[in-house]
């Protein structure tokens, strides 16, 4: 399974001991029920490096998808950064909910925390996300607009220069994209900012 390491940059790096207590708390505040759910919107649903117990398609409100972050490790260098997505205020913004038993939610979502919540980009935050079988209150991790690495809204152009020119050690910041929109269209689910962005990236920057 593959454990792809969360936002980085110039921030300090949160401790284990840290990123577990935030495993904790959210665990020890979820709603009454046998399942634990997590929002996926960018790589968590390509790669959530957990295993889970069910999946749903479905819609957050209150947060869109938007590249806000630079990324300097990860998927670019301090001298050609990337940017990566994260959940930012306003709108609304399709997905999955993933869902482990609560029994192993402590083991499972070990992996999720360590990875989501190296550094300062993201809060972790319970969220409304409208499904086919009902609501479900999920686990989302959110943009910390204190954190140094946050960009902002930079123009449709301007992002997919960055990310055409971003490579770190996960590999090409445009691998990052393109599997986001293959993964959701595969889904039966479509971002036009997504797309868009892969259409900019595929020829105007190539």
């Amino acid at each position: 399974m593959i454990v792809e390491a969360g936002l980085e940059g110039f921030m300090k790096r949160n401790t284990p001991e840290f990123r577990l207590g935030k495993r904790d708390e959210m665990i020890a505040s979820a709603p009454a029920g046998d399942m634990i759910w997590v929002f996926g919107y960018g790589s968590l649903i390509w790669n959530p490096a957990f295993d889970y117990d069910e999946k749903r398609i479905g819609r957050l409100f209150g947060y869109h998808r938007e590249f806000c972050f630079w990324s300097t490790i990860g998927r670019g260098s301090p001298d050609a950064p990337g940017m990566m997505l994260a959940l930012d205020l306003g709108g609304s913004c399709n997905g999955i909910v993933l869902g482990v038993k609560r029994e192993r939610a402590e083991e499972e979502l070990t992996s999720v925390f360590m990875r989501e919540m190296t550094g300062e980009t993201y809060f972790a935050k319970w969220g409304s996300v409208h499904t086919a079988d009902g609501p479900v209150k999920a686990i989302t991790f959110v943009a910390n607009r204190g954190s140094e690495n946050y960009a902002g809204q930079q123009s449709l152009e301007d992002t997919a220069r960055y990310i055409a020119q971003g490579c770190g050690h996960l590999g090409p910041c445009k691998e990052y994209l393109f599997n986001t929109a293959q993964y959701l269209e595969e889904l039966g689910l479509r971002d036009p900012m997504l797309r868009d962005l892969c259409d900019l990236v595929e020829t105007k920057f190539s």
